[in-house]
């Protein structure tokens, strides 16, 4: 069979089995994550000359079992130490588990398998492992406290137990969740400061009520926390978040980062707790994981802060990966950081970094990878936040709201079409919600048939100001592609004045122009093919408390 000598960049490459052409080593340590190996890398490279040899390796290439029965073969049972990390536990690498629990006991190696999770206890991968349980303590004791201290004396461990005569240090603590600056590192107080605001960051930016009850006079600048893994201020690979800080900074705001070891630790839950209610944020970032762990149906940690909560990506996947994927991130980042947090009800904002190669000893056979941030990532996600919060400061009744009803298949009698639902009726009572709740809707219709009636005969559209500056930041490609199908918007577009407020109206159809019937009054009106007094829609003047045009 066709065995790849490579290392695998995406999941989507294991299809086939790869060869990491490794060569045995005393000392073998394998993880799902590159802080871990990171961290095993600098100490090993800081006293190489009295340590053992060592090997590290990224199991996420190590997936495929005939990899695992290669890899096992030519370096894992020429070990005398092995370490193996795993996020997810014992069911995340099943196979491999299996294959060196009984390689272990037939070769007499000494196999510790440890989880990913600091805090959880795998009972299967302590019976797998060939070492006593108090061994297993103290070598996840170092990864549970993380940074270079612990990583060299972790190290130093490993080599007694090669048979060395390494000293042994115990594990040094370091907080489990903390305030951070960038450039200082941990700090006890959040350092919270803007570009071009003069004014000082107020407890409470919430609304102009929290800032009234505070008697503050003014709203002040909206501070953010942003969460993220301790692990990756151990590992110093803080990159990403030191770019968003000062990218939302740009934007007028004051950012507070705060590292956690995990939001299902209780000691990292009850710090953010305490700094959420000192900080009364305009809205939370984390760029944790996976959800927050609360039982189904129970309040959580973000449900208790009462704001939004955006989700950005550090991604494991790697940046050519993601480039020239048509999904994008690679199915664990997908799971992970998109599919996962949307049970807290986190707003998915985007990745913010990806997954580069940095300069590693070739001694250790093995090539490091480290977060490097997307600067227009990054600065698409602070735009996005900055928007939220200005939307958060504007009062409800000068807002401007659109709900896209669906239109497909785009044929007669299909508007509002869903299986097993009445998206009218729906449409109607969230009009009713949001006049309720003080957005500036009056005339709403009386019945589904109503409404229906009123957005067939019109449609809306953009003035081409505005559709033009909007365009501009589509990317090249994307526009390009539009201009193909649709031709030029200065050519199509009707010049029409766009509501104040509530906007209800029917997703234009899709396909190129070419293709589609007959311009619909909707389409006609979006495409500019009648004259520009044809009115945007009798509910326009009405659901924005002006006069109806036309």
């Amino acid at each position: 069979m066709h065995i790849l000598a490579t290392t695998s960049a995406s999941l989507d490459d294991l299809a086939e089995p790869v060869d990491l052409r490794q060569t045995p080593a005393d000392v073998v340590a394998l993880s799902f994550t590159d802080s871990d190996l990171a961290g095993l890398a600098a100490a090993w490279k800081a006293d190489a000359e009295r340590l053992p040899s060592m090997r590290l390796a990224a199991l996420r290439d190590l997936r495929h079992p005939m990899s695992v029965d290669l890899w096992i073969d030519s370096v894992a049972r020429h070990a005398k130490v092995i370490l193996v990390r795993i996020l997810g536990g014992y069911d995340w690498w099943r196979y491999g588990c299996d294959q060196l629990a009984a390689m272990a006991r037939e070769r007499g190696i000494k196999l510790a398998l440890l989880p990913g999770e600091s805090h959880d206890e795998d009972q299967r991968l302590i019976e797998a492992s060939t070492l006593p349980r108090a061994e297993l303590d103290a070598l996840l004791g170092y990864f549970r406290e993380g940074g270079p201290a612990n990583m060299a004396a972790l190290v130093q461990r490993l080599a007694r137990l090669a048979g060395s005569d390494a000293a042994v240090a115990e594990a040094v603590s370091v907080p489990k969740a903390g305030f951070y600056q960038p450039g200082l590192g941990v700090v006890e107080n959040p350092i919270l400061s803007s570009v071009g605001d003069p004014s000082p960051p107020s407890l409470s930016c919430r609304t102009e009520r929290g800032a009234k009850e505070l008697g503050a006079g003014s709203l002040g600048t909206p501070i953010v926390p942003i969460l993220f893994y301790r692990s990756m201020l151990l590992a110093a690979d803080v990159a990403p978040i030191d770019t968003l800080v000062e990218a939302l900074r740009q934007h007028g705001l004051a950012p507070a980062p705060i590292f956690v070891s995990s939001l299902k630790d209780p000691a990292s839950l009850a710090f953010v707790e305490a700094a959420l209610a000192s900080l009364h944020p305009a809205a939370i970032v984390t760029a944790t994981a996976f959800a927050s762990g609360a039982e189904p149906g129970a309040e959580t940690l973000f449900d208790r802060a009462g704001v939004p909560v955006f989700q950005v990506i550090v991604a494991t996947t790697r940046r050519e990966v993601w480039e020239k994927n048509q999904r994008g991130l690679a199915p664990a980042d997908l799971a992970m950081h998109v599919v996962l947090p949307e049970l807290d009800g986190r707003i998915l904002a985007g990745a913010i970094s990806f997954k580069g190669e940095v300069e590693t000893d070739p001694a250790l056979a093995f090539r490091a990878f480290a977060n490097r941030p997307e600067a227009d990532r990054v600065a698409q996600v602070a735009r996005r936040i900055a928007a939220s919060i200005r939307l958060q400061r504007t009062d409800r009744a000068q807002r401007k709201l659109a709900i896209l009803i669906p239109d497909y298949p785009s044929a007669p009698g299909r508007t509002g079409y869903a299986v097993g639902l009445d998206v009218p009726s729906s449409v109607l009572a969230m009009l009713q919600d949001l006049k309720e709740q003080g957005y500036a809707v009056d005339g709403i219709p009386q019945s589904p048939r109503e409404l229906l009636d009123a957005l067939e005969v019109g449609g809306h559209g953009l003035s081409s100001e505005d559709y033009l500056r909007l365009s501009i930041e589509l990317p090249e490609g994307a526009s390009d592609a539009v201009r193909a199908a649709w031709g030029s918007a200065e050519d199509r577009i009707g010049l029409r004045e766009a509501p104040l407020s509530v906007l209800p109206d029917i997703s234009p159809s899709r396909g190129e122009i070419a293709l589609s019937l007959p311009l619909s009054p909707i389409a006609s009106a979006v495409s500019g093919a009648p004259s520009p007094e044809l009115p945007i829609s009798p509910l326009e003047g009405e659901m924005s408390g002006r006069t109806e045009r036309g």
